[in-house]
């Protein structure tokens, strides 16, 4: 019977069947792809900020600043794993000559110290304490039993994760005032804090921490912060609470929430053109079976039955198609998404979402058929095409409506720094609406093109004639690639280019906040001479001073160390001012006043020349000579700017023995999560890029295919009727060849010009500058025509096959 023997028939179409598999498998690629990259966007955000945080600060956290008796805070601390307990700040006293120092104790602390002499287990000292008091190995505390057994390296930034949760308290200010901070000397046992001197056993400070192993989910992450909450409420101690994981977790649903909205529109126009790429695989599943469907309804079969008919023949190749697209989705996320961890269930979703298209490919099979059967033997309906509709109109409003919305509010309403953009799907649509209003226009044009296009006579060249009447012989076809091929270049380029431009937004940004790679505060000793820095920071670090609203930097070493773009010009600037009177010569930066202008601690101050912008001052300050400066009492605070990484900079100074304080790394300055966020949102734009290329590329691989016996047949002709093959071969290139460049070129144009515009308003962070650039788009060029010619020559040669092998009898039989 036809409909037992429906899946089996099948078979007899297997480009029916190839092409039926990769439409759902695209379908299900996309919708689960979007459900993973969601999931995976939350995890990796979670990882982000646990990255950033302190490992022992994870899980919530008790601490308590110098108000509680030493007896408590030591009965406090065995309600932790890793506690901390600490004296108030006093003067112990060892050889009669005493110095600022308190007493601590950390479980294992004394194996996270660097030993400069001694050992055992007694009081470790840090070296600036026992420098200080002239302490030795083998003193003992006055007034206390404990003996001094080990001078230590006094703990500096940047800290080990270990001491990080202690940074505060265990690394002093050096710059401070006396009193203010200082090393903390380390009692091995806790016990010993009850043996101390009267004078530190009146306050004391306290933390428990709780350490555990990093989360991965965002489930795994709240359900330890519900415990840690309880346990804490539980121990019922008079502690501060600290919850940096609520944070964290609020920040990565934000994200994962960010990306999940602003992908949905994308997702549902991809799940659209599928299910029409369905409805077109039936109608042509209609054609083929056209006589056997005439069969079975002159048999009294009804529209809805024979519609039916087409889900046992084409159900399967469906079904099948859709889960290799959640297979599909799951083995490239590490290719597409920003992680590769997921929440549990993740894939039990994306397996609904992907039987769900496929619930709703197979409905539109049976309407489709449905539909044509019923147009096709019952009722001849009035031909109304949809391609009169002006389609790029409609969607130029659209692009015109998200263009206001990203030139009023940018991706969101304005927020406070450190807050992660509540992102507009709107304003983020613009630029693939304006290469999709692109991408319908050219196909409109093309097919008006096509269809004026036997009026041309190119007889001269042969190849260009030939290859015009092919492709107004296919315009159907050739229409659909062009549309296919075009949304793909377009989305592959917004894609990328607003997730480079992200990338390097972060970096910019960071850049001119920090100034340089890494920057440290250091006395007025450096700046008065008295300090030489090491040899080892020569060539890349310059001392930079800092009042209100003005820079004051050292022309000759400045560039060596500072973030700017045009390093030659800025030093030229720099060198010009030269004070030669009272009024000192300086840059005005931005929005600064064009006038004379006295800062405390200054000389008089005239603008010679002007930047945009410049490190540390953004677009409002001023920037004089070192020379300039009469006296570097006066200056605010002097800092050194590296080029080095941070723990290079540092470990500098410490070996040369130069105190420093208020590091920045330009790498952890500012929270990238928002760039991240948008980074992530437009990744997974050109990954579907990705996927519409290589829809175009099969889909012109497949019109060739399907072609195969014209082209045999008018290929062969020619040639015996005197074509040289090297002409054929060059009309099949100049066929494919210019609808790959239209392709290329509309989409190129359109997504460039689109990010160019739409870029600096994609700013997370407005009130840092600069703002987004466009990167580089010359490579990404160049590999779009790279793949673009290689699609070329193998379809060009899959056309020439069916020639080269073609039977002159069988043809003309």
């Amino acid at each position: 019977m036809p409909w037992r023997a429906a899946p089996r028939a099948a078979l007899s179409s297997p480009l029916t069947l190839l092409v039926s598999i990769a439409t759902t498998l695209l379908l299900g690629f996309v919708v689960a792809a979007a459900v993973l990259h969601s999931s995976s966007a939350g995890s990796a955000a979670l990882a982000y900020q646990q990255d950033r945080m302190c490992p022992h600060a994870v899980h919530p956290s008790l601490v308590g600043k110098d108000d509680q008796p030493l007896s408590s805070a030591i009965s406090m601390s065995s309600k932790s794993p890793l506690s901390a307990v600490y004296t108030r700040i006093g003067r112990p006293d060892f050889n009669g000559l005493a110095t600022y120092g308190r007493f601590g104790y950390r479980p294992e602390a004394l194996s996270h110290l660097t030993v400069l002499e001694g050992g055992g287990t007694g009081l470790w000292v840090p070296k600036t304490i026992a420098t200080a008091a002239h302490v030795r190995v083998g003193d003992r505390l006055t007034g206390s039993p404990l003996v001094v057994s080990a001078i230590y390296a006094d703990l500096a930034h940047p800290v080990s994760g270990w001491w990080c949760s202690e940074a505060q308290t265990v690394v002093p200010n050096p710059l401070g005032g006396d009193g203010d901070s200082t090393s903390v000397i380390w009692v091995p046992q806790i016990s010993d804090l009850a043996s101390l001197p009267p004078d530190f056993s009146s306050r004391a400070s306290v933390s428990l921490r709780f350490p555990v192993e990093p989360v991965s989910t965002l489930a795994e992450a709240e359900a330890l912060r519900d415990k840690g909450n309880a346990l804490l409420t539980s121990l019922q101690l008079p502690l501060t609470r600290t919850d940096g994981l609520s944070s964290a977790i609020t920040a990565a649903r934000t994200s994962e929430r960010n990306v999940s909205s602003a992908l949905l529109p994308l997702v549902i126009i991809s799940v659209l053109v599928g299910l029409a790429g369905v409805g077109t695989v039936t109608v042509q599943w209609a054609q083929r079976r056209h006589s056997e469907l005439r069969l079975l309804w002159v048999r009294g079969a009804s529209p809805l039955s024979l519609g039916f008919r087409g889900v046992l023949e084409l159900g399967l190749p469906l079904v099948a198609g859709g889960l290799l697209g959640l297979l599909a989705a799951r083995l490239l996320l590490p290719l597409y998404g920003p992680g590769v961890v997921l929440a549990a269930g993740t894939l039990w979703v994306a397996l609904g979402f992907v039987l769900a298209v496929v619930v709703a490919s197979l409905t539109v099979t049976v309407l489709v058929a449905c539909w044509r059967v019923h147009r096709t033997f019952q009722r001849r309906a009035r031909s109304w095409r949809l391609a009169v509709v002006p389609w790029e109109l409609v969607v130029a409003g659209l692009a015109v409506l998200a263009w206001v919305r990203l030139s009023r509010n940018g991706l969101g309403p304005a927020l406070k720094s450190g807050d992660l953009p509540r992102i507009d799907v709107a304003a983020l649509t613009f630029p693939l609406l304006v290469v999709l209003a692109a991408a319908l226009l050219g196909v409109r044009l093309l097919r008006w093109s096509l269809v004026w296009s036997h009026r041309v006579q190119w007889w001269r060249v042969p190849a260009a004639q030939l290859a015009l009447r092919r492709l107004a012989a296919a315009a159907g076809p050739v229409t659909g690639v062009l549309l296919v091929g075009v949304l793909a270049v377009g989305t592959i380029a917004v894609g990328s280019s607003v997730a480079g431009a992200q990338q390097s937004a972060l970096d910019s940004k960071s850049g001119v906040f920090v100034g340089a790679n890494s920057t440290v505060q250091v006395s007025q000793d450096v700046a008065l001479g008295r300090v030489t820095l090491p040899s080892s920071l020569q060539g890349t670090t310059t001392l930079v001073g800092l009042s209100t609203g003005a820079l004051i930097v050292d022309p000759a070493t400045f560039t060596d160390a500072a973030v700017v773009d045009d390093a030659s010009s800025v030093r030229s600037l720099l060198s010009g001012l030269h004070r030669t009177g009272e009024i000192a010569p300086a840059l005005r930066i931005g929005r600064a006043a064009n006038k004379e202008i006295q800062i405390a601690g200054l000389p008089l101050l005239k603008p010679v020349a002007a930047l945009p912008s410049f490190p540390k001052l953004g677009t409002r300050g001023y920037v004089l000579s070192r020379e300039s400066v009469p006296s570097a009492e006066q200056v605010g605070s002097w800092h050194l700017w590296s080029s080095l990484p941070l723990s290079a900079l540092t470990s500098s100074l410490q070996a040369a023995g130069i105190s420093y304080t208020n590091v920045a790394d330009r790498a952890r300055v500012l929270d990238g999560l928002p760039f991240l966020t948008v980074e992530w949102t437009f990744g997974f734009v050109a990954a579907i890029g990705f996927v519409l290329a290589v829809v175009a590329a099969v889909a012109l691989l497949l019109a060739i295919e399907v072609r195969r016996r014209q082209n045999a047949v008018s290929g062969a002709l020619s040639t015996r009727m005197g074509m040289r093959p090297s002409v054929l071969w060059s009309s099949h290139l100049l066929e494919v060849g210019a609808l790959a460049l239209l392709a290329v070129t509309i989409g190129a144009v359109a997504s460039f010009v689109s990010t160019g515009f739409a870029v600096p308003r994609l700013d997370p962070a407005p009130w840092l500058n600069p703002a987004p650039m466009l990167p580089n788009l010359v490579p990404l060029l160049g590999s779009m025509v790279l793949c673009g010619a290689l699609v070329v020559v193998v379809a060009a040669w899959l056309a020439l096959r069916g020639v080269r092998t073609a039977r002159m009898g069988e043809l003309l039989r």
